[in-house]
This record gives C-alpha cells, sequence and structure tokens, in this order.
C-alpha cells in the first residue's frame, strides 16, 4: 500500500525532491540504490572514495538533498553518504518499520554493509538522530562517532506548547487549506519560511499517509555499551525537542558524549545563515576525532 494519497500526490513531492536536489548545485555525485530486507534504498554519494566516510540521515520526509544543502562547506573533506530513509517522501522504497524495535537500526546496517562500509561517523538530524539511535542499538561497531542535530526521540516538548504551537495551526490549515494559516504552522519551527518550504509542507500534509507512530524516547539502558564520541547542536526554540534537556539527557545517556552546541536565535530548521556555523561545529569534531585515532 502506498504512503502517498494518490499517483498525482506522490509526483509533486517527487518534484520538490528533484527541485531541491538541484538547488545544492552538486558539480558531481553518484545516486546508488542498494537492496535490503526492507526494500530498495537510494543514497547521494558526495566526495571521493578516498575521503573518510560520513553517513548522514535526514528529518521526517525531508529527502537526502536537505541535509547535503546544509552540509555544502564539508564538501570535498568527507565521501559523504546521504541516506534517503525508507517509508517517507524519499526516492527509496516505501516501506514503513515499527519504532518499537530495531528494525530501523538492522535497516541501516544493511545498508551500510551494502555499500561497503564496516564503520562510518554518523550524523542523524531530526528524526535521522532517532534513526541513529536505533542503529547505535543494532550496530554499535558501526558507529565511529555519533552527531546528533536537533535530534528526535531524546525529549518531547510539553503538550500544551504542541497543541498551541503545531496541533491547532496544523488542523485549521485542514480545514482552510489557506496559506496563512499553513504559514503559521510552518513557522513554528522553520527559521525562514520560503516558497519550498510551504510548497513542501502543503504536498506532505495534503498529500501523505502520515506515519503516526512515535518514536520511543532513548534511555540509558538500551545504549549503556557505546562507548564511541558523541556530538550534539541543539537550537535554543526548538518546538519539538527543547534544546537544553535534550543535551543534558543525551549526556546522561552516552557514556562518551564529548560535546554539545547551542544555535541561538534559531528554530527547529535553521536558515541557510546557519550552515556555516553548523558545518564548523561538524568539521571541527569530525577533525578532532580523526586525531584522537592517530594519537
Amino acid at each position: 500500500m502506498s504512503i502517498y494519497k494518490t499517483p498525482e500526490a506522490k509526483a509533486k513531492i517527487m518534484a520538490l525532491y528533484e527541485q531541491k536536489l538541484a538547488d545544492c548545485n552538486l558539480k558531481y555525485y553518484e545516486s546508488q540504490y542498494v537492496e535490503t530486507s526492507a526494500g530498495k534504498t537510494h543514497v547521494i554519494i558526495v566526495g571521493d572514495a578516498s575521503l573518510p566516510p560520513l553517513l548522514v540521515l535526514h528529518g521526517i520526509n525531508a529527502g537526502a538533498p536537505v541535509s547535503l544543502e546544509a552540509m555544502q562547506d564539508l564538501y570535498g573533506k568527507y565521501r559523504i553518504y546521504a541516506v534517503d530513509s525508507i517509508g517517507q517522501a524519499t526516492r527509496s522504497a516505501e516501506t514503513r518499520l515499527s519504532v518499537k524495535d530495531n528494525s530501523y537500526g538492522h535497516w541501516l546496517g544493511e545498508v551500510m554493509h551494502q555499500l561497503g562500509l564496516s564503520e562510518a561517523a554518523v550524523i542523524g538530524i531530526s528524526y535521522g538522530g532517532f534513526l541513529l539511535q536505533k542503529l547505535i542499538m543494532a550496530h554499535p561497531e558501526k558507529v565511529q562517532k555519533a552527531i546528533f542535530v536537533v535530534p528526535g526521540g531524546v525529549v518531547n516538548s510539553g503538550a500544551l506548547l504542541s497543541m498551541r504551537k503545531l496541533f491547532i495551526p496544523m488542523l485549521r490549515f485542514f480545514m482552510t487549506k489557506k496559506d496563512q494559516d499553513l504559514e503559521r504552522f510552518v513557522g513554528a519551527f522553520y527559521k525562514e519560511v520560503d516558497d519550498y518550504a510551504l510548497a513542501f509542507q502543503r504536498e506532505t500534509l495534503l498529500g501523505m499517509k502520515m506515519d503516526y507512530q512515535r518514536p520511543p524516547l532513548l534511555s540509558k539502558e538500551a545504549v549503556q555499551g557505546f562507548d564511541a564520541p558523541v556530538y550534539a547542536i541543539v537550537v535554543d526554540d526548538d518546538v519539538f525537542f527543547p534544546g537544553k534537556p535534550c543535551l543534558e539527557k543525551l549526556q546522561e545517556a552516552f557514556n562518551g558524549f564529548r560535546e554539545g552546541h547551542i544555535l541561538t536565535d534559531c528554530r527547529h530548521i535553521p536558515s541557510a545563515n546557519e550552515f556555516s556555523e553548523i558545518c564548523t561545529c561538524l568539521d571541527r569534531w569530525l577533525m578532532e576525532e580523526t586525531q584522537y585515532a592517530d594519537v
């Protein structure tokens, strides 16, 4: 059964995917499909094969191009494997797995195996942070270091805030279909609301069968055997996952927690102005561990 309500809805969403990929202005990239037990998984690969591998997991329905757009400062330094998550608005299979077990972690383990990656540094963005947790639980040996960026599945915002900022505006948009109601909803988690953000949110909200499985929150017991370095970037105005409590939970849960960084005056989805600051942190942490491994 398709995750899209109609073939026309899928076509519109895939056109937005291609638009974002074109906007990344990649001079060269590889588009590769790998076979897994959960279906074909699409991966965009940027960078020479001689460079250190970096696996990137995008946010809910965002697709690999959105994650790549924010990491342009890292091109040429790493071989970036941007995975299109299954069961989302991507080029990968429409399979949706249970969030209650380690199915997603085993799927990512298969993806890495098919890509020839015995291990790699992994960045998990938003919902991708939850998927990174699952990879750590299923295959801790494959994660050289874990970098969480505004991660899901760690802490959640309060029910009243979610109701006021998210659910009520979303329900109002479903009733009216008006741009002003969509802007009110999207503005709760975008630093800057542009035409692409509005178009993407409109088409996914109206054209997809949403997956309402709520990711379970991180527990120390689930990751207690993982001792590799852990880092995190959070924001100070996150309507989904409040920044400071998120950092505190990660530090409590992971023995190898090294450092956290808070983006100020920023919402869950940063603007392009924050990309440089994000990449500076990522690059420093990735290089830090490279130097650490050489000691």
